[in-house]
Protein backbone atom coordinates (compact mmCIF):
# COMPACT_ATOMS: atom_id res chain seq x y z
CA UNK A 1 0.00 0.00 0.00
CA UNK A 2 2.96 2.27 0.82
CA UNK A 3 4.47 1.85 -2.68
CA UNK A 4 1.10 2.42 -4.36
CA UNK A 5 0.53 5.64 -2.13
CA UNK A 6 4.03 6.72 -3.22
CA UNK A 7 3.16 6.49 -6.52
CA UNK A 8 0.46 8.40 -6.38
CA UNK A 9 1.75 11.35 -4.54
CA UNK A 10 4.62 11.14 -7.24
CA UNK A 11 1.98 11.36 -10.24
CA UNK A 12 0.67 14.54 -7.96
CA UNK A 13 3.91 16.24 -7.69
CA UNK A 14 4.52 15.45 -11.26
CA UNK A 15 1.06 17.17 -12.89
CA UNK A 16 1.93 20.08 -10.73
CA UNK A 17 5.26 20.14 -12.08
CA UNK A 18 4.17 19.80 -15.58
CA UNK A 19 1.39 22.49 -15.02
CA UNK A 20 3.94 24.79 -14.20
CA UNK A 21 3.50 25.03 -10.25
CA UNK A 22 6.86 24.96 -8.95
CA UNK A 23 5.64 23.17 -5.83
CA UNK A 24 5.36 19.99 -7.89
CA UNK A 25 9.22 20.17 -8.73
CA UNK A 26 9.89 21.13 -5.79
CA UNK A 27 8.20 18.72 -3.56
CA UNK A 28 9.77 15.71 -6.20
CA UNK A 29 13.41 17.82 -6.00
CA UNK A 30 13.03 17.41 -1.89
CA UNK A 31 11.90 13.85 -1.75
CA UNK A 32 14.46 12.17 -4.32
CA UNK A 33 17.68 14.45 -4.37
CA UNK A 34 19.28 12.86 -1.35
CA UNK A 35 18.46 9.14 -3.05
CA UNK A 36 19.96 10.34 -6.59
CA UNK A 37 22.96 12.50 -5.04
CA UNK A 38 23.73 9.37 -3.61
CA UNK A 39 24.05 7.22 -6.42
CA UNK A 40 25.84 10.07 -7.89
CA UNK A 41 28.73 10.21 -5.42
CA UNK A 42 28.98 6.31 -5.71
CA UNK A 43 29.57 6.72 -9.22
CA UNK A 44 31.93 9.38 -9.50
CA UNK A 45 33.51 9.38 -5.72
CA UNK A 46 33.72 13.05 -5.92
CA UNK A 47 30.93 14.85 -3.92
CA UNK A 48 31.47 18.26 -6.27
CA UNK A 49 31.16 16.37 -9.42
CA UNK A 50 27.94 14.45 -7.61
CA UNK A 51 26.55 17.79 -7.37
CA UNK A 52 26.85 19.68 -10.38
CA UNK A 53 25.60 16.21 -12.15
CA UNK A 54 22.89 16.26 -9.56
CA UNK A 55 21.64 19.62 -10.84
CA UNK A 56 22.05 18.56 -14.37
CA UNK A 57 20.00 15.74 -13.55
CA UNK A 58 16.75 17.55 -12.48
CA UNK A 59 17.72 20.46 -15.26
CA UNK A 60 17.32 17.72 -17.98
CA UNK A 61 14.17 16.28 -16.44
CA UNK A 62 12.50 19.78 -16.20
CA UNK A 63 13.23 20.38 -19.64
CA UNK A 64 12.11 16.60 -20.65
CA UNK A 65 9.08 16.18 -18.69
CA UNK A 66 6.63 15.59 -21.79
CA UNK A 67 8.73 12.88 -22.37
CA UNK A 68 8.52 11.43 -18.81
CA UNK A 69 6.48 7.72 -19.54
CA UNK A 70 3.65 7.84 -17.00
CA UNK A 71 3.52 4.57 -15.99
CA UNK A 72 6.85 4.02 -15.19
CA UNK A 73 8.62 4.87 -11.52
CA UNK A 74 9.38 8.47 -11.77
CA UNK A 75 12.63 7.41 -9.31
CA UNK A 76 13.96 5.04 -11.93
CA UNK A 77 13.40 7.57 -14.74
CA UNK A 78 15.68 10.27 -12.72
CA UNK A 79 18.05 7.45 -12.02
CA UNK A 80 18.39 6.81 -15.93
CA UNK A 81 18.55 10.49 -16.65
CA UNK A 82 21.46 10.22 -13.33
CA UNK A 83 23.04 7.61 -15.36
CA UNK A 84 23.29 9.02 -18.65
CA UNK A 85 24.63 12.30 -16.97
CA UNK A 86 27.48 10.15 -15.28
CA UNK A 87 28.16 8.37 -18.71
CA UNK A 88 28.71 11.93 -20.48
CA UNK A 89 30.87 13.17 -17.44
CA UNK A 90 33.39 10.33 -18.05
CA UNK A 91 33.07 10.14 -21.44
CA UNK A 92 33.88 14.01 -21.62
CA UNK A 93 36.62 13.55 -18.72
CA UNK A 94 38.52 11.11 -20.89
CA UNK A 95 38.24 13.38 -23.72
CA UNK A 96 39.34 16.52 -22.15
CA UNK A 97 42.62 14.06 -20.73
CA UNK A 98 43.35 12.65 -24.41
CA UNK A 99 42.56 16.69 -25.45
CA UNK A 100 45.31 17.55 -22.79
CA UNK A 101 47.78 14.94 -23.49
CA UNK A 102 47.36 16.41 -27.05
CA UNK A 103 47.89 19.31 -26.55
CA UNK A 104 50.99 19.09 -24.84
CA UNK A 105 52.06 18.16 -27.67
CA UNK A 106 50.80 21.07 -29.34
CA UNK A 107 52.12 22.76 -33.70
CA UNK A 108 54.77 24.58 -32.35
CA UNK A 109 55.30 24.17 -28.69
CA UNK A 110 58.64 22.09 -28.80
CA UNK A 111 60.84 22.06 -32.63
CA UNK A 112 63.87 20.50 -32.21
CA UNK A 113 66.79 22.77 -33.39
CA UNK A 114 64.39 25.14 -35.23
CA UNK A 115 67.43 27.32 -35.88
CA UNK A 116 68.62 24.30 -38.60
CA UNK A 117 64.91 23.64 -39.80
CA UNK A 118 63.34 26.86 -40.61
CA UNK A 119 63.35 30.64 -39.38
CA UNK A 120 60.13 31.44 -37.50
CA UNK A 121 58.71 33.54 -40.35
CA UNK A 122 58.54 30.25 -43.03
CA UNK A 123 57.77 27.52 -39.85
CA UNK A 124 54.58 30.11 -39.01
CA UNK A 125 53.61 30.27 -43.31
CA UNK A 126 54.11 26.64 -43.85
CA UNK A 127 51.91 26.29 -40.69
CA UNK A 128 49.46 28.73 -42.24
CA UNK A 129 49.95 26.59 -45.87
CA UNK A 130 48.56 23.87 -43.34
CA UNK A 131 45.77 25.25 -41.24
CA UNK A 132 44.67 26.70 -44.67
CA UNK A 133 44.56 22.48 -45.85
CA UNK A 134 42.25 21.52 -42.89
CA UNK A 135 38.64 20.63 -43.65
CA UNK A 136 36.32 23.89 -42.65
CA UNK A 137 34.71 22.33 -39.35
CA UNK A 138 38.81 21.50 -38.34
CA UNK A 139 40.11 24.55 -39.27
CA UNK A 140 37.36 26.86 -37.01
CA UNK A 141 37.65 24.59 -34.29
CA UNK A 142 41.48 25.40 -34.05
CA UNK A 143 41.37 28.86 -35.03
CA UNK A 144 38.91 29.20 -32.18
CA UNK A 145 41.27 27.34 -29.86
CA UNK A 146 44.55 28.69 -30.70
CA UNK A 147 43.99 32.18 -32.17
CA UNK A 148 40.76 33.00 -30.36
CA UNK A 149 41.53 31.28 -26.98
CA UNK A 150 38.16 30.13 -26.98
CA UNK A 151 37.20 27.36 -24.40
CA UNK A 152 35.98 24.41 -26.02
CA UNK A 153 33.16 24.12 -24.02
CA UNK A 154 31.87 27.65 -26.35
CA UNK A 155 33.64 26.38 -28.92
CA UNK A 156 30.86 23.95 -28.78
CA UNK A 157 27.72 26.30 -28.27
CA UNK A 158 29.66 28.51 -31.38
CA UNK A 159 29.44 24.97 -33.58
CA UNK A 160 26.05 24.31 -32.25
CA UNK A 161 27.92 20.51 -31.51
CA UNK A 162 28.52 18.55 -28.73
CA UNK A 163 31.83 19.15 -26.88
CA UNK A 164 33.23 15.67 -27.71
CA UNK A 165 32.66 16.57 -31.45
CA UNK A 166 34.54 19.89 -31.07
CA UNK A 167 37.38 17.97 -29.20
CA UNK A 168 37.66 15.44 -31.75
CA UNK A 169 37.49 17.75 -34.29
CA UNK A 170 40.64 19.51 -32.75
CA UNK A 171 42.64 16.46 -32.01
CA UNK A 172 42.09 16.06 -36.17
CA UNK A 173 43.01 19.00 -36.96
CA UNK A 174 46.37 18.83 -35.12
CA UNK A 175 46.84 15.34 -36.38
CA UNK A 176 46.27 16.78 -40.08
CA UNK A 177 48.33 20.09 -39.54
CA UNK A 178 51.83 17.50 -38.21
CA UNK A 179 51.11 15.15 -41.33
CA UNK A 180 51.30 18.04 -43.51
CA UNK A 181 54.24 19.13 -41.91
CA UNK A 182 55.71 15.62 -42.10
CA UNK A 183 55.49 15.95 -45.90
CA UNK A 184 56.89 19.32 -46.28
CA UNK A 185 60.09 17.55 -44.45
CA UNK A 186 59.36 19.34 -40.87
CA UNK A 187 59.84 16.74 -38.08
CA UNK A 188 60.13 17.10 -34.34
CA UNK A 189 57.24 19.13 -33.97
CA UNK A 190 55.49 18.06 -30.83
Amino acid sequence: MQEQQTGEDDRELFDLWFKGDPRGFSGLYDKYKNRVFGFLVRMTNDREVAEDLLQETFLAALRNADQFDRSRNLLSWLFGIAHKRTIDYFRHAKVETDHKQDAEGAIGSRIEAPDQQLSDENLRKIINAAVEELDPQQKEVFLLRELGGVPFKEIAEIMNCPINTALGRMRLALKNIRKELKKRGIDGVQ
